[in-house]
């Protein structure tokens, strides 16, 4: 019975995953979250492709040496797997200081407007000015190669159609990643000499990587979180995508300078 209930959650989510590629969406979360569950309804489901690969494995002791080495690092990736999650979820409930400066951070601007994902976010970034009218937004984003204009002036534009005021919206159309949306911005910040305490406006599953830059870039202020609507589409690609994006923001990127 528990075999047949994790075969049907992997179906479940491998359907989710794959469905997401029919509306141009496709990254590095799709093709693993793919991977992860066609290895499990392969492999992990006492399948016969399963155990006679085990009896293969473990009839020579190189082979079985991996196969063991192999279980191992699986049980791992699913301890760092849970654990990630559960931090990437901590960190976007931190709530911003009263009139903290936004950043609101740029993703795929389309042909017809801002993509599913960059609509939620200028719907967060209005409602947090609207509750705090004594900031300003800095709307970061610059054209990459999938935009089909810049991700700033689409934000600028969007907000300004539902009556945001142009004097609270800085426009910060250089950046092509988070590491630079949150430079930039913090350049843009220090130069007009205002409060530093900041509000970061993206996806929950965003939150933890922007909290990371921000202290690689020794911003010592106050870091609160504005939670953008994830469509329910696209919320396992992009919280598998991060399990990969965290640890390679945290090892493996090389920056610019300050």
């Amino acid at each position: 019975m528990l075999i047949w209930i994790v075969r049907i959650v992997a179906l479940i989510f491998l359907i989710w995953f794959i469905l997401p590629i029919f509306k141009g969406f496709k990254n590095h979360g799709t093709r693993l979250g793919v991977a992860m569950c066609l290895f499990v309804l392969l492999f992990l489901t006492n399948t016969p492709l399963y155990n006679l690969t085990r009896s293969f494995c473990l009839s020579y002791p190189l082979l079985a040496f991996i196969w063991k080495a192999g279980k191992v690092a699986l049980i791992a990736f699913c301890v760092y797997a849970f654990a990630v999650t559960i931090v990437m979820l901590t960190a976007s409930l931190i709530k911003p200081k009263n009139n903290a400066i936004a950043i609101t951070l740029g993703i795929r601007a389309e042909k017809h407007g801002p993509s599913t994902l960059l609509k939620g976010r200028i719907n967060a970034t209005k409602r947090y000015l609207n509750e705090n009218p004594d900031t300003i937004a800095i709307l970061s984003g610059g054209k990459c190669k999938k935009d089909y204009t810049f991700e700033a002036q689409c934000m600028y534009d969007e907000l300004i159609k539902m009556g945001a005021d142009s004097n609270r919206l800085i426009i910060e159309d250089k950046a092509l990643s988070t590491y630079e949306n949150i430079l930039f911005s913090k350049r843009i910040i220090e130069a007009q000499n205002k409060e530093k305490n900041l509000a970061i406006v993206s996806d929950r599953f965003h939150q933890l990587r922007a909290r990371l830059i921000v202290k690689k870039l020794g911003i010592k202020s106050h870091v609160g979180a504005v939670n953008s609507k994830t469509a329910f589409l696209y919320i396992p690609t992009y919280y598998v995508r991060e399990w990969i994006a965290l640890p390679y923001e945290v090892l493996f990127r090389v920056r610019p300078h300050r």
